[in-house]
């Protein structure tokens, strides 16, 4: 994959279009302020980074979309727009326009719609570039095992101005939390040290193993079948006769008895016992019993409610009857007594003028002489109602008694029903059992022998483990790393670096390099900035040059941001330098990146932005724009946002 246009669209939808060419050197030079150094980040924002670290200012107060068209190695052309987050006050947008198949004609603003979350961009990028499925498991627990993505193939691919010249880490984000490690788990893929079958490879050795198992399993049970068979024979048998399938009688004496007598078990006709159905009258019977003594308890309740009437009838007749004695006694009351409201019951004088408390008591006396009547008439009828209550209880307490009677019956009936069930199931059990045991002892003359069969397949599993083997995948990373440090150390002669004549050695566990002088020496150790600069050049070119060659899936370009800083500060860059040792350095550094890109043209692209401005042909064909006088990055007349 390689970097075609990098357009800006501002507010209004204009539209700032930078293009590059393929498989060669492009120059962006020019001032300080300019923009160059955003050029690494936007590409990075459009290529589904899950941040935006496009500086604040102009820039993102000016542009609404950032965008790139891509040309992948197939010859597709896509283009990738993402929001501006500044437009929506967020941290990065998590959507993105892609458009496949671009011809030639550049979008407009209005035909950018966001189409695709940042997930699905990363993984449509993974493959594009042909990552395959891959999977880094690390030797220890301590972490999760890591998928090597098109993420992790960006750390190659950008060298910003902070990092092209920093002696402590040679990697795009190295100095970020997790992605050291990130970069010592996933690149040992991108160098190819990693077989790429390596899934496949799992996948078939796991069906192998579980084969391998399977038949391990049966041997074993086989071997204890013979070993044990006659005793387990016997002891079938003695099962049989216990539940009435052999004849309790029956004694096999030798081992072809006993497997004869297996035989007809095993063919024995299965009748099954005939066992009623738990008889359906028993709900009947438990629903009559909850009606019996609700019954019952009705009558009891009737019982005790005239017992109660009676009772209180009883105590006011008698009180009634005192009184009766009390009033005969002083001749107030007899029985035959008419009532005279003119005379006076107590001295039986004539009175002119009837008085009523008199009259009261004559009423009194009548009252109490009808109630003694009438309780005296209702006692025999109460006593009768009575009677018939106790008769009625006890021809339900009787039949209570016998539906009870019923329904213990039936519970024994459905228990001796369930005994004949767990013997029919017994049976089909010893049945099943039986025949089991039967064919497990067949000898099948037409199977190859299960010794050969587990020998073959541990066979196959011995291959196969090799493919994958973890010494030879670190034997094989040990010689691509030999390789590079090679040609590093062929390179380094063309660049101006001290120990120039000694070798050169990338760490892959430290992610450093180190020069091997008289004694190991690493990159923070050998001071200068052209030195740092000249060994990150080494390293990135290096890792490309395999990358391109071992056809590696690496996006096939290579973005690098103010390498001459350390050699002559931007006041002094003008287009003629004067000649020193500084500017002879950054010649011969030019000289080595132009050759390194022709000799894998067209496979690689190199994009620099500085402020030098070399006059060599090379270089002068290689600039594609100059941001000096006024020109920069994003347009003078461009409108800002409104904050």
């Amino acid at each position: 994959m390689q970097i075609d246009k990098i357009i800006l669209f501002s507010l209004k939808g204009e539209k700032r279009i930078l293009p590059f060419e393929q498989g060669k050197v492009n120059i962006i030079t020019g001032e300080s302020k300019s923009g160059k150094s955003a050029i690494i980040e936007i590409v990075n924002y459009c290529l589904a980074s899950s941040n935006c670290d496009i500086p604040e200012g102009i820039i993102r107060d000016s542009v609404s979309f950032f965008s790139l068209i891509v040309i992948f190695n197939d010859g597709e052309k896509a283009f990738i727009a993402r929001e501006n987050p500044n437009i929506k006050d967020i941290q990065a947008s998590s959507t993105a326009c892609l458009i496949r198949n671009l011809d030639t004609e550049i979008p407009n603003l209005v035909d950018i719609n966001s189409n695709i979350n940042i997930e699905t961009l990363k993984d449509f990028l993974t493959r594009k570039i042909g990552i395959s499925e891959n999977l880094h498991i690390p030797d220890s627990l301590t972490r999760e095992p890591l998928k090597a993505n098109f993420k992790h193939s960006r750390f190659y691919c950008y060298q910003p101005q902070y990092l092209v010249a920093d002696p402590h880490q040679l990697f795009y984000n190295q100095n970020k939390e997790f992605v050291p490690q990130s970069i010592r788990d996933t690149l040992p893929y991108f160098l190819g040290a990693v077989n790429e079958d390596a899934l496949l490879i799992e996948s078939e050795l796991n069906q192998l193993k579980k084969q391998l198992n399977r038949l391990i399993r049966e041997k074993r049970e086989a071997e204890k079948i013979k070993a044990e068979g006659i005793s387990q024979a016997f002891s079938l048998i003695e099962e049989a006769k216990e539940i009435g399938i052999l004849n309790k009688k029956t004694n096999p004496i030798t081992q072809s008895e006993a497997y004869k007598l297996l035989e007809e078990v095993s063919k024995w006709e299965y009748q099954p016992l005939e066992v009623k159905a738990e008889n359906s009258g028993l709900k009947d019977l438990i629903d009559k019993r909850k009606e019996l003594k609700i019954e019952l308890g009705k009558i009891l309740d009737n019982k005790k409610a005239v017992t109660d009437y009676l009772k209180n009838s009883f105590g006011y007749s008698k009180e009634a009857k005192q009184q009766e004695i009390r009033l005969e006694s002083i001749r107030l009351y007899n029985s035959s007594l008419e009532i005279n409201s003119t005379q006076c019951p107590l001295c039986n004088n004539h009175l002119e003028v009837p008085i009523p408390t008199i009259q009261n008591i004559n009423e009194s006396l009548i009252s109490i002489r009808n109630d003694l009547e009438s309780t005296s008439a209702e006692s025999p009828r109460v006593q009768a109602y009575i009677d018939t209550l106790d008769s009625d209880y006890n021809i339900l307490e009787s039949e209570l008694q016998q539906v009870e009677k019923n329904i213990t019956a039936l519970y024994v009936e459905n228990e001796k029903a369930r005994t004949l069930r767990d013997l029919n199931i017994r049976r089909g059990k010893i049945i099943g059992r039986v025949s089991l045991f039967l064919e497990s002892i067949e000898k099948d003359e037409g199977k190859e022998n299960i010794d050969i069969k587990i020998a073959d397949i541990k066979g196959k599993i011995s291959e196969l483990e090799k493919l994958i083997d973890d010494e030879n995948e670190k034997d094989r990373l040990l010689s691509i790393l030999n390789k590079i440090n090679l040609q590093m150390s062929k390179w380094v002669q063309n660049l101006d670096v001290e120990y120039e004549n000694d070798p050169i050695r990338f760490d892959i566990n430290k992610l450093t390099l180190f020069v091997d002088a008289n004694k190991p020496i690493a990159l923070p150790q050998i001071g200068s900035g052209a030195n740092w600069v000249a060994y990150h050049l080494l390293i990135i070119f290096a890792l490309h040059q395999h990358f391109i060659q071992n056809n590696r899936p690496v996006p096939r370009f290579v973005l690098i941001d103010q390498p001459t800083q350390v050699y002559y500060p931007p006041e002094k860059t003008d287009n003629l330098v004067e000649v020193s040792s500084d500017e002879i350095a950054v010649y011969k550094m030019f000289d080595f990146i132009f050759k390194v890109v022709s000799s894998l043209t067209p496979n690689l692209q190199v994009i620099i932005t500085d402020h030098a401005y070399l006059q060599t042909e090379n270089f002068k064909e290689s600039v594609t724009e100059v941001w000096r006088d006024g020109l920069k990055l994003i347009p003078n007349d461009w409108e800002k946002m409104q904050k």
